[in-house]
């Protein structure tokens, strides 16, 4: 297998090189994973929570180095891989606890000699491929759940953030696990497609492009499935809404890790009597946006992680320009940056839905803003482009709060807040029907989907012989 070389997107320079895994090391990985699994079993709940929380201490004692090298590697500024660091930290107690709580049932029979138990009980073995956006974060979001119930985990991060993917590794082996309970496979799309095609495994998590979730839903087989897709999702504004609040936080929303989140916010959509003083309102707060060197305390926003991704923000915003669309602010890489990775945050209007802006998403620092008439207009706009993983409402009415959030696909709806808001133990996946995937993470939901039930039937009435 190959060797690739990665260069820092902060300083262009070559930073680290990633020994693609093979098909041998994919087998034994399995293989190890899958004589894991019985040892894992005897452990018993508590005790794997006690391990989570063990790997939770190892992962602290690394945090100063590992955020300064995801500085280089990934991109994102000081401020924004220590708070992200933070939640894969939190997310490893969130689950080990959760672990503790999660209780099993006794159903009632129709025959009263019967006593039904229903239990959860773990898949075997967990395959994930993760994304580098959040790289400390979404291995944490598989790995705990899986490890928590008692699956063996096998995980192929994203080949563009090595150094982060082995602080987290390293700390699951520092806590103590059984031997092959969790295996990182590093190396680049090749390597995922031959995990992606184990047939030994129970379960495959994904996080990525919604274009890539399909391939992997195609691959079929008997196996449990959770997919965490694209999102393009809206941010609707209404005339009533405290407008200076909206835009605060909508600048946040789109210019949090660039832009490069799938909750990010992206398609905004404003009632059409608030447009005019939204519009004025976001050129105001972006202004307070500095895109610099991440290592630079004074930064807001790093460069774009990818050279692919750069170049889709820059067609995006190209595409709507020469197409009636008017750039307001932003919208331009740095000219003497190291790199042609760093874009100055965009607000961008007069975008219509057939623009590639409104119907793509962007994973950029671009805020593209679509006026509506009514509540139902900005319904009809809202489901355009078939995405439903995250959205936000902006409204003093409470009443249309619920009404709006109840009528979007999204899986997830913030009301007055940034639509990238989400905490570890709350329900966190793709609306059905939509893009942007199946299946649920987050504390007891991810537990939920990554076990399953068991139900065990005792007779309790007396033996033939217990009688006589």
């Amino acid at each position: 297998m190959s060797t690739l070389q990665l260069h820092s997107p902060v300083t262009g320079e070559h930073f680290a090189e990633v020994k693609e895994a093979g098909p041998a090391a994919v087998d034994n990985a399995l293989m190890a994973a899958r004589n894991a699994t019985q040892a894992l079993r005897a452990l018993g709940a508590w005790q794997r929570a006690d391990l989570l929380q063990r790997t939770a201490d190892a992962l602290l004692t690394r945090r100063a180095v590992a955020v300064e090298e995801h500085l280089l590697e990934h991109g994102k500024t000081r401020a924004q891989a220590e708070a992200e660091f933070d939640v894969a930290v939190g997310g490893l107690r969130i689950h080990a606890e959760s672990a503790r709580r999660l209780d099993g049932r006794v159903t009632p029979t129709a025959d009263l000699g019967k006593k039904a138990i229903t239990q959860r009980e773990p898949l075997g073995v967990v395959g994930a491929i993760t994304p580098w956006n959040v790289p400390f974060m979404v291995p944490i979001e598989y790995g705990a759940p899986a490890l928590a119930m008692g699956n063996a985990f096998v995980w192929k991060p994203a080949e563009s953030v090595p150094l982060t993917s082995r602080h987290v590794q390293a700390a699951f082996d520092e806590a103590g696990w059984p031997d092959g309970a969790i295996t990182m496979l590093e190396g680049g799309p090749t390597t995922g497609s031959m995990l992606a095609h184990q047939s030994d495994l129970n379960a495959l998590c994904f996080t990525g492009s919604s274009e890539v979730g399909q391939e992997i839903a195609q691959i079929g087989g008997l196996r449990r499935l959770i997919l965490e897709l694209g999102g393009n999702g809206p941010t609707i504004v209404f005339a009533d809404a405290d407008i200076e609040a909206a835009a605060d936080r909508i600048v946040a929303g789109t210019c949090f890790l660039s832009g490069q989140s799938c909750a990010a916010t992206e398609r905004i959509l404003v009632e059409k009597d608030a447009q005019d003083e939204l519009l004025d309102a976001l050129v105001e707060r972006t202004r307070r946006e500095k895109v610099g060197d991440p290592r630079d305390s004074n930064s807001t926003l790093g460069p774009i992680h990818l050279d692919e991704t750069s170049k889709k923000v820059e067609r995006h915003i190209e595409q709507a320009r020469s197409t009636g669309g008017r750039v307001l602010i932003g919208g331009t890489s740095l000219s003497d940056a190291p790199t042609n990775r760093y874009w100055e945050p965009a607000v961008l209007s007069g975008i219509t839905p057939d623009m590639t802006v409104f119907t793509e998403e962007t994973f950029g620092p671009v805020m593209p803003v679509t006026a509506f008439s009514d509540e139902r207009e900005a319904l009809d706009l809202a489901v355009l482009g078939g995405y439903g993983l995250a959205s936000a409402v902006f409204t003093r009415d409470i009443e249309r709060a619920f009404r709006v959030s109840d009528q979007l696909p999204a899986s997830f709806v913030v009301v007055n807040h940034t639509s990238n808001y989400w905490e570890m133990q709350l329900p966190w996946g793709g609306g059905p029907g939509t893009k942007s995937g199946i299946g649920r993470l987050g504390g007891e939901h991810a537990l939920i989907e990554l076990s399953t039930t068991k139900s065990i039937l005792i007779d309790l009435t007396p033996t033939r012989q217990e009688q006589t």
